[in-house]
């Protein structure tokens, strides 16, 4: 009579080697998700940038506009353009709304390029209609206002 002392470990080496293999493809479709929901939580970061910049173009407000603005925004008014630093955009912005108290803004179009968000809309005054282009840009993990250009409608 023979008599085995060896263990035997085949079948604990098939189990060991069947959680292996279901790890090693656990690991990288969770490595998916993660990367999916990190981008998705970018996007979201962008129409939430581009949709407060828009809420206060609705309402008027300059103080909430200029503080999505880069530190230094390209401003086009009717009655100037040019570089400008946030606080002074900030300031021809206040001039702006209380010389012409927006009525309403009517968004036309608003997208996504490889340099950032833009939109396109008309803001409506007690005085006149202007022609709105916002420009975003991605910057420090966010998107600010790069330009703004608030132009009469010809």
């Amino acid at each position: 009579m023979v008599v085995n002392l060896r263990p035997n470990f085949g079948p604990f080496i098939f189990c060991i080697l069947d959680i292996m293999k279901k790890n090693l493809l656990l690991f990288p479709t969770l490595l998916v998700l993660l990367f999916a929901f990190l981008g998705l939580g970018a996007i979201s970061s962008r129409q939430d940038a581009l949709e407060a910049v828009l809420a206060a173009l609705k309402t008027g407000n300059a103080n909430n506009l200029a503080l999505r603005f880069e530190e230094t925004v390209e401003l086009t008014l009717p009655d100037q353009t040019g570089a400008t630093s946030r606080s002074q955009g900030q300031a021809q912005l206040t001039r702006f709304f209380t010389q012409h108290p927006v009525t309403s803004f009517e968004l036309k179009h608003k997208g996504k390029s490889p340099a950032g968000s833009y939109a396109i809309g008309t803001l409506k005054t007690q005085q006149a209609d202007y022609r709105v282009n916002v420009f975003l840009r991605g910057k420090g993990g966010k998107e600010l206002v790069r330009e703004l250009r608030i132009q009469t409608m010809d």
